[in-house]
C-alpha cells in the first residue's frame, strides 16, 4: 500500500516560508500552510505572494556559529549511520528469510 503525502510550506505573518512539512494528513483549516507539489526546500525564506514564491532581499545574512556547524555535521553523520544500519538490517533479514525451511 502506497503512503499518501501532503506537502506544505509554513508561512509567517509576513508570508515568508519558515518551514516545509511532509504529512500523511491533509490540512484544510490553516491559511498559513500552503499546499505544494513536493517537499521543496527551495521555498524556505521566500515570500508567498498571490500563488507565486518571490525571493526576498535581506539586509543581514545569518552566519552559523562553529558550534552549530559541528552539530549539523554530527547530525549528518548520525543520519548516514542510521541509513547504513537499515541497509545492514535488510541484508540480514534477507539472509535469515533465505535460511528458513518450509
Amino acid at each position: 500500500m502506497e503512503e499518501i503525502h501532503f506537502y506544505y510550506a509554513q508561512i509567517d505573518e509576513n508570508n515568508i516560508c519558515v518551514s516545509v512539512l511532509d504529512t500523511p494528513v491533509e490540512i484544510t483549516d490553516n491559511p498559513k500552510r500552503i499546499l505544494t507539489d513536493s517537499y521543496d526546500m527551495s521555498v524556505l525564506g521566500k515570500k508567498y505572494n498571490n500563488g507565486v514564491w518571490e525571493r526576498v532581499e535581506t539586509t543581514s545574512e545569518y552566519t552559523p556559529t562553529e558550534t552549530e556547524l559541528i552539530q549539523a555535521e554530527l547530525l549528518l553523520n548520525q543520519q548516514e549511520i542510521i541509513i547504513k544500519q537499515n541497509e545492514h538490517d535488510e541484508v540480514l533479514a534477507a539472509i535469515l528469510l533465505g535460511q528458513q525451511t518450509v
